[in-house]
């Protein structure tokens, strides 16, 4: 790798993928530090001032700030999106001009719980950024091959041609769902495997399945039998393992998630904060956000991380009985 950059911009539309890559660049960075010595993370309340108007300063200073009993500092700036005024930024751009060389600034460009959209980062700081650091740019409409390709290479599974572009194809912009899949490959395969197409597929999910919105219409009209019914074709099939399908569920109710507090809104303006492409998803989206509610919406995302570990072991349970548990507490959601 060559010479570290001391600042970073994050920028993506998916907000696991983000977080992933903030998490990656951070333990890069790190070196096997102690993160609670080195690592100061600031978020939009951070921003705030007592009046209710949001200022850069308490960032600035924090990255002006000098280690303290460490060789390094890493300064994390969340819900930097909250800035997309270049007015907004003078003090930060001056700070460039003389960044302290044991420093590490990493700027992630997500909106923040009091941010009603996501606005494009202003072309100076894009500008200034590229020319003393580095821009990480992980949207999902910029590079969804390259990076899949990526998370590939930094796992221990080498796919082929046939199978990365088998992956490619079927996950589409589902991105979120790589790193389960990958995980789920190791524990099946083996560290260090070489795989192809034929031996991923039952993993990935292929034309022939039950589509996987089949299964949260199902659950969304409460009728747990009937949803269960539908799981039950999928898991049989044999070619949509239950990381695969709790993957898609998950990502399903992480976007539902992002609008639940946020019902009083267009299907346009819905588009603009999942990072849909057109309205015409996220519009069915809203329409379950605002059945579903913000508790149980949170509760959706409880009971997927339950299975998740769940389907790592953590209670022996059968894998078809956990995802069969799980979908029956999905679908109960709708009836409250």
């Amino acid at each position: 790798m060559s010479k570290r950059s001391n600042v970073y911009l994050i920028r993506g539309d998916d907000a696991s993928v983000l977080s992933r890559e903030l998490d990656s660049l951070t333990n890069r960075l790190l070196e096997g530090e102690d993160k609670s010595l080195v690592v100061e993370e600031l978020t939009e309340s951070q921003y705030e001032s007592e009046s209710g108007s949001y200022s850069i300063e308490s960032l600035v200073n924090a990255a002006q700030t000098v280690p303290f009993l460490t060789e390094k500092r890493i300064v994390i700036g969340r819900h930097f999106a909250r800035f997309h005024r270049l007015e907004e930024l003078g003090s930060l751009i001056d700070y460039f001009k003389d960044i302290i060389e044991t420093n590490f600034l990493i700027l992630v460009w997500e909106k923040g719980p009091n941010l009603q959209r996501l606005s494009q980062p202003p072309k100076k700081l894009v500008e200034k950024i590229s020319s003393c650091g580095e821009i990480i740019d992980v949207r999902v409409g910029k590079r969804v091959s390259g990076w899949i390709r990526e998370k590939v290479a930094e796992s221990t599974i080498t796919l082929d041609e046939g199978a990365l572009g088998l992956m490619e194809r079927t996950i589409g912009e589902e991105i979120s769902r790589v790193s389960a899949i990958l995980d789920t490959l190791e524990s099946v395969f083996g560290m260090g495997s070489q795989l192809e197409a034929i031996d991923i597929e039952p993993y990935i999910g292929q034309s022939g399945n039950v589509p996987p919105w089949e299964l949260t219409n199902r659950i969304s009209s409460g009728n747990a039998g009937l949803s269960i019914e539908i799981l039950t074709r999928m898991q049989a099939s044999g070619r949509q393992h239950q990381m695969q399908i709790l993957g898609y569920l998950t990502s399903h109710y992480s976007r539902i998630l992002q609008l639940a507090d946020q019902t009083n809104i267009s299907a346009d303006e819905a588009a603009n904060i999942l990072g849909d492409k057109s309205s015409f998803r996220a519009k069915k989206t809203l329409s379950e956000a605002k059945r579903l509610g913000g508790k149980n919406a949170k509760r959706a995302i409880q009971l997927l991380a339950e299975a998740d570990l769940d389907l790592k072991g953590a209670t022996g349970a059968p894998l078809e009985t956990v995802m069969e548990v799980l979908v029956a507490r999905l679908s109960s959601l709708y009836l409250r």
